[in-house]
């Protein structure tokens, strides 16, 4: 049984470590994007100021594809889920066979998590590089073909 409950805690601090770094990916992609906001018009027209364009929607998607796992509200009701049922484990004199099946519910439940939260910032992360370099590439053109 005290073995189960390590792996609880070692799966519950792996999602919290998750959610910190998924945390942190929005705000760098929030930087991101409103930096590149407030370059759109500097762009000359043509294909670098489209480009640019495109490199925005994109690190709008990016922000959009994260913020289903760094929503405060979407968290807040993902542990409201779990801490009720860990709390029939807690304080009361229960059969181990009871408590290991509370504990798997909580594991399982934890691994769901995990799983949202390692998939969702690594495809946010792609997207946030490709609208980086698509911006790049709008500049590059930019300053090859329209230098004055």
């Amino acid at each position: 049984m005290e073995t189960a409950w390590h792996v609880l805690r070692f799966v519950q601090e792996s999602v919290a470590r998750l959610e910190d770094g998924a945390t942190r990916v929005a705000a760098a992609q929030v930087a991101g994007f409103v930096a590149l906001w407030t370059q759109l018009t500097t762009f000359e027209r043509g294909p670098p100021r489209v480009l640019a364009w495109i490199a925005w929607a994109i690190l709008l998607g990016a922000l959009g594809s994260l913020a289903p796992v760094v929503t405060p509200r979407r968290l807040a009701r993902f542990w409201a889920s779990v801490l009720p049922r860990a709390g029939h484990a807690v304080g009361e004199a229960v059969p181990a066979a009871k408590e290991l099946k509370v504990v798997e519910g909580l594991i399982e439940s934890l691994a769901g998590q995990y799983a949202r939260m390692y998939r969702h910032p690594r495809f946010s992360i792609f997207l946030s590089l490709l609208g980086v370099g698509i911006a790049a590439l709008a500049y590059v053109i930019e300053k090859v073909f329209y230098a004055t």
